[in-house]
């Protein structure tokens, strides 16, 4: 579909599937049964009605841009549906329309808010993104648009914030992070609120508010309680509350235990460890009776599993059902290696097994390849001294990780960030060839990334003094 093409679709149709959201009062508690493409669809219909339809009734229109304005809205509410054809330039369409947009002088906020995200030149630096951010989040704020596209200007400007200023961003921001986070709050009850929220919308939302109160355990439990109460309301017979509430009993269960060895761990905290998982598992095995299709819910039960005893067989029936719905899971493939780590409930030999299957299988993709790296990793932490250091020079090493990174990198051509990995283990390996071969594949140089200029820089002379 040429650039073109998706323009005339946009112009001519998402009016048409508007008239989709009739579906929406019945359609949004999606069942196991219920279609991808009817979910699909539901979704769209929903993210139209909250870009599009909430311009045409409440945006800052004007003739001189209202056209480049619908169209940039429509193609961002058709990105949120994972329904868009692969070849399609979702992104190159809508930082067209946007910057088309803006340029016409457009005020509107969420035209600006899309126009940050695709269009904002990302030489401007971090300083610059963050204080537009900010001005978009009141300006939305303030505005009759939809409590879900509140939710993402407050979100965004605020993981902006977090990313901008790091560890000193409550003292150099204090207001402006105080009142983000409050509204954060106020967002995510209104978006719980809303009756026709789709599950998938709901998820999305909430992964990302739990997130960016990770840091700070009252908050969280803060932003839980906020979530689930009108989240179990309102999709009282969809999975996501259930999952949810097992989610928080498993962090509440690991909270209790600790992160020591058993036997530093106390009585009640074994007592509430068991009491919290056990709800974690009805929870869990609720959701998943509601929705099999959810792989991370098969992905949390191994979790379970792991706590609960680390019943061997029933683990892998749960990584078998999430690796069957998604054959690209790393999530699932690093759950299971967390299991066979001698330390819980496998050995050094089982670890790589299971890794070197990882790295040679033609059914499992994305990032899954990387899973015969993190084996390695996992062993050489439990090694001390020259054994550790000395660790990547041996051969089969070496050749485990070259069987990684090619598979993986034969599947994500585009990941070129991971070359720096690659390069990094070439140098620790000694395998200079192949070191000369990386280096120039590098993106950018991340000094850092190499322990600094200074041992980047010998990385260099090291590998062009062994011809």
């Amino acid at each position: 579909m040429t650039p073109r093409k998706v323009l005339s679709w946009v112009v001519a149709g998402f009016y048409a599937a508007l008239l989709l959201s009739v579906a929406l009062e019945t359609g949004c508690k999606r069942s196991s049964s219920t279609s991808p493409e009817k979910v699909a669809n539901q979704r769209l219909a929903w993210n139209l009605q909250t870009t599009v339809e909430a311009y045409d009734k409440i945006g800052v229109k004007n003739a001189h841009w209202d056209e480049s304005a619908r169209k940039c809205l429509a193609e961002f509410a058709r990105t949120r549906c994972a329904i868009i054809p692969s070849d399609e330039p979702a992104a190159e369409i809508i930082s067209t329309n946007v910057a088309a947009a803006v340029d016409a002088g457009c005020t509107d906020p969420m035209v600006n808010y899309l126009f940050i995200k695709f269009a904002m030149p990302q030489t401007s630096g971090k300083e610059a993104f963050a204080k537009r951010f900010y001005a978009v989040f009141q300006q939305m704020n303030a505005s009759a648009y939809p409590p879900i596209r509140k939710f993402y200007a407050t979100a965004r400007a605020l993981d902006q914030y977090y990313y901008t200023y790091g560890s000193n961003a409550w003292t150099q921001a204090a207001a402006e992070m105080t009142s983000m986070q409050d509204t954060l709050y106020q967002n995510v009850g209104e978006i719980m609120g809303d009756k026709t929220i789709p599950s998938d919308e709901a998820s999305e939302a909430t992964d990302l508010a739990l997130y960016l109160v990770n840091g700070d355990s009252k908050n969280k439990e803060d932003m839980y309680q906020t979530i689930i109460a009108p989240l179990s309301k309102n999709l009282s017979g969809d999975y996501l509350p259930w999952y949810l509430k097992g989610n928080h009993e498993i962090e509440m269960a690991w909270g209790a235990r600790g992160s020591g060895y058993a036997g530093s761990v106390s009585k009640e905290g074994w007592k509430e460890f068991g009491k919290n998982l056990a709800v974690a598992r009805e929870s869990l095995e609720h959701a998943w009776k509601l929705d099999p299709k959810q792989s991370k819910i098969a992905i949390q039960m191994m979790t379970v599993v792991l706590g609960q005893g680390g019943d061997r067989k029933e683990m892998e029936i749960w990584f078998n059902r999430a690796m069957e719905i998604d054959t690209n899971s790393y999530d699932a493939c690093r759950n299971k290696m967390n299991f066979l780590d001698p330390k819980w409930y496998g050995t050094d030999e089982e670890q790589l097994a299971f890794g070197r299957e990882c790295g040679q299988s033609t059914k499992w993709g994305g990032h899954v390849p990387l899973i015969l790296v993190l084996a390695h990793n996992s062993i050489n932490l439990r090694l001390e001294g020259a054994a550790k250091s000395n660790y990547w020079k041996q051969p089969e090493v070496w050749s485990d990780l070259q069987t990684a990174y090619d598979r993986f990198f034969e599947l994500n051509p585009d990941e070129t960030r991971l070359y720096q990995d690659y390069t990094r283990f070439a140098y620790r390996a000694e395998q200079w060839d192949k070191l000369k071969e990386l280096i120039p594949k590098l993106a950018t140089t991340n000094y850092e990334f190499f322990g600094g200029k200074s041992a980047f820089d010998k990385m260099i002379r090291l590998a062009n003094e062994h011809k």
